[in-house]
């Protein structure tokens, strides 16, 4: 593979060892992470294999594909890919609360503000239910436990029931 620009090849190699390890650290800390949510394409669930260290399975359906992340610790992440590649929904079973801005990706605005809503009710809340029109979302959480779904109903392959997936 040949540099963008002979000029800017030379500006790094011509720089010490420890300068271009900065340099490199900067552009790597500064890129963001590619996590794979709700809405996004089927090419970033690699980046969140990567993030969770996790073994990956693909399983294919008739109406969509179905990626499975595998941790170490025994969590496991789900997400369901229609034909058009395009996530559609997400099913979680960890031992620390997930990321859920990342695994909601576009739609995690739309959780926050009911989980805001929630939180008003006062008490302790181990479960979570929402169900909005272009986000679905179930959560429940205890100590080293935290399971749930989300889907978009947008997003859905026609004639697919999420029920019949276990979402819902």
């Amino acid at each position: 593979m040949r540099p963008a620009s002979p000029t800017s090849f030379t500006w790094v190699t011509a720089m010490t060892s420890s300068s271009r390890n900065g340099l490199l650290a900067l552009v790597f800390l500064s890129a963001p992470l590619a996590w794979a949510g709700l809405g996004d394409n089927e090419g970033s669930i690699t980046g969140e294999r990567m993030r969770m260290r996790a073994f990956h399975s693909v399983s294919r359906a008739t109406a969509y594909t179905l990626h499975e992340l595998k941790g170490a610790d025994g969590s496991r992440v789900t997400q369901y890919v229609a034909g058009n590649g395009q996530i559609f929904a997400i099913r979680w079973h960890t031992l620390y609360k997930p990321d859920l801005a990342s695994l909601l990706g576009s739609a995690f605005p739309t959780y926050s503000k009911a989980a805001q809503g929630a939180a008003q009710r006062g008490g302790i809340q181990r479960q979570f239910l929402h169900q909005g029109s272009d986000l679905v979302m179930q959560s429940s959480g205890h100590m080293n436990v935290y399971a749930g779904f989300a889907y978009r109903p947008s997003l859905l392959p026609p004639g697919l029931n999420p029920q019949t997936l276990g979402l819902g």
